[in-house]
């Protein structure tokens, strides 16, 4: 799959080449840059979503606070949908929560969005619900991570994963 490299505020993104604009990117960096703040602190996560208001600007809702292991965001009458975004909390040792989840993709591909997802270990990650994959956006530390973080600590983290992938890997528990 053919792969765009941009620069963001410093900041080079690998991202899908379905992927959406650099100003969803920017947006997305943001607000997840907030939410993860919340998020390490409290250990739950936090989400939302990104889309467009009347006057076709991009926006984010504001951030709902779940649980350690989930978050149902309120889907917005306000804005013209096209991404869900969150957090996945603090740092679990005994938790693979460096890589989204079978249930994460299946939640935003029941919604008819995609998403994103950001780490402890700071990652943020694009899930496309029409080829049921997902790519990290940036790597480890492209946002706060949580002081306790374990590098290695799920083994090797592929740049991307198909759904069946996610499966397996949840599967085999790493």
């Amino acid at each position: 799959m053919y792969r765009a490299v941009i620069l963001l505020s410093g900041l080079v993104l690998s991202i899908p080449a379905n992927a959406q604009t650099a100003e969803e990117l920017a947006l997305i960096k943001s607000v997840l840059t907030a939410a993860q703040a919340m998020s390490i602190k409290s250990n739950r996560e936090y989400c939302g979503y990104i889309g467009f208001d009347e006057d076709g600007r991009l926006r984010s809702t504001k951030a709902r606070r779940g649980r350690s292991h989930e978050c149902t965001p309120r889907w917005p009458d306000s804005l013209d949908v096209v991404a869900s975004w969150h957090t996945h909390a603090g740092y679990d040792h005994d938790s693979l929560s460096e890589v989204p989840s079978v249930m994460d993709i299946e939640a935003d591909e029941n919604e008819g969005v995609d998403g994103y997802v950001s780490t402890p270990g700071g990652r943020i990650w694009y899930v496309d619900t029409t080829a049921m994959e997902v790519s990290q956006v940036c790597g480890l530390g492209c946002i706060l991570s949580d002081p306790t973080f374990q590098k290695g600590s799920e083994g090797r983290i592929a740049q991307s994963y198909t759904y069946r992938q996610l499966i397996k890997r949840e599967e085999e528990g790493s």
